[in-house]
């Protein structure tokens, strides 16, 4: 496992003093269940020098906040599937934090063409702040076991041995090899199955995704058909964060990374956990089944059927994927919710289940 010494190393420093006085900042994916407590952290820090961006895809969002008359933010209407759009946002951006889709590699290519823009003419290397997910520590249980492997972001031989075929990999490596090719310090953020109720302007005015879409589609395809889905036997184990949790992790990064600070590992040492306890899948069923009905695990059919196109979600519910946080640890990140608030969240919305 890589020590913290060895993020102190010359490919490791950051940046330049010239980061110091970024002012640029792309929103993409800002209003969705993670992005919108982010977003909202910096649309209320009081700071003048900051230029906003939001790139919104739904036309009713985007007016909200227009109306609002918040101070430096631009909403741009459009979606991360438009190439031309994003590549131009990103252009002009000194940071950009991508948060709308971390499967859509042509949406990362997109992102990254524009941030390529940006340092040909700056000459200064943009930052590429990219959610990811802890689906790419899928092992394929398929719910029929547990599983003692732990990745730690720390360990970049092991993080190195995931083959692209794993979930949001391939969009991972396109960015990790954008760092390497010097154009971009690029840091991939990967929280586990989050939770809790988001905080901030845009959920105060109905603005960003309520609730986490992976746990109310688990919640709607039970109760639709009176069993508690799960894979298997539900035997899984999964990392799980609070998404409070998962924005003080954010910021902390990009405060660390502003502030020049020698420990901030990026490229292929930048992939930072954000998991705060691990959750038996038996245990989020026994919730599930309290009201939805006696656990039966889901056929093929059935999952294609509550969960189309959405392989890595299908298998993200089975498989066995545990992370220990020790580099975002590193920066000062200090999660407190742990399985028992996971847990108590869970059953606060299972019990509030509209039928």
């Amino acid at each position: 496992m890589a020590s913290l010494s060895s993020l102190n190393s010359p490919s490791n420093i950051s940046h330049t003093t010239a980061l110091s006085t970024m002012k640029s900042i792309l929103f993409i994916g800002g209003t969705g269940y993670i992005g919108g407590p982010i977003l909202s952290r910096f649309i209320e820090r009081d700071n003048s020098n900051l230029n906003l961006t939001a790139l919104i895809r739904s036309p009713e969002k985007a007016d909200k906040l227009r109306k609002l008359n918040l101070r430096g933010l631009n909403v741009v209407i459009g979606s991360h599937h438009d190439a031309t759009l994003v590549e131009r946002l990103v252009s002009e951006a000194d940071v950009v934090f991508s948060m709308a889709d971390c499967d859509d590699l042509q949406a990362a290519r997109s992102i990254l063409r524009g941030v390529k823009r940006r340092f040909e003419v700056t000459h200064v290397k943009p930052i590429l702040i990219h959610m990811a997910r802890t689906g790419c520590l899928g092992d394929g249980a398929q719910g029929a076991f547990s599983s003692e492997t732990m990745y730690s972001d720390l360990d970049i031989a092991q993080i190195e041995t995931l083959p692209v075929t794993q979930p949001h990999r391939n969009v991972d490596l396109a960015i990790v090899e954008a760092d390497s090719q010097g154009y971009t310090h690029r840091y991939i953020v990967l929280p586990g199955l989050v939770f809790g109720t988001p905080h901030g302007i845009l959920a105060r005015e109905g603005v960003q995704n309520p609730t986490n879409l992976a746990l109310t589609a688990l919640i709607r395809a039970s109760f639709t058909r009176g069993a508690a889905g799960m894979r298997g036997d539900a035997k899984n184990i999964i990392a799980v964060a609070d998404v409070t949790e998962v924005a003080d992790l954010v910021e902390i990064l990009y405060d660390s990374v502003i502030a020049n600070k020698t420990e901030i590992g990026h490229g292929s040492n930048g992939y930072y956990f954000v998991s705060s306890a691990d959750v038996l899948f038996e245990n989020l069923v026994e919730v599930i089944e309290s009201r939805a009905g006696k656990r039966r695990a889901f056929t093929q059919e059935e999952l294609d059927l509550y969960f189309p196109n959405l392989p890595s979600l299908q298998g993200f519910f089975g498989d066995n994927g545990r992370a220990d946080s020790a580099r975002s640890r590193a920066l000062g990140w200090k999660p407190v919710k742990a399985t028992e608030e996971f847990l108590l969240a869970l059953r606060d919305e299972v019990e509030h289940w509209q039928l």
